[in-house]
């Protein structure tokens, strides 16, 4: 199941057990398989700061993509982030 989430000039597509981010201004984009991702959101301000990348360590992350969140931006984030984490925690395709 193919499944996204667009914020600011970027959207990101889960699809399956891999999560890609694409910017509406560069070509690249960046992919995560799942069993690799790591997320983070804390709260700051009235919003959120949110890290996502590549999971290092015990609570590391490494690369990946930062972004500032209102709370209703990191609400609908966390919906579909949720997705993400459910594949990365099923033994689905280990």
């Amino acid at each position: 199941m193919t499944t996204e989430f667009a914020f600011d000039n970027q959207i990101l597509v889960l699809d399956g057990r891999v999560l890609e981010i694409f910017h509406r201004d560069t070509e690249e984009s960046v992919r995560y398989h799942v069993t690799f991702l790591r997320i983070d959101g804390q709260p700051h301000g009235d919003g959120f700061k949110v890290r996502l990348g590549r999971a290092s360590g015990e609570n590391d992350i490494v690369g990946g993509r930062r972004w500032k969140m209102t709370a209703a931006q990191f609400a609908e984030f966390r919906e579909f982030i949720a997705l993400a984490i459910a594949a990365r925690d099923s033994d689905t395709g280990s």
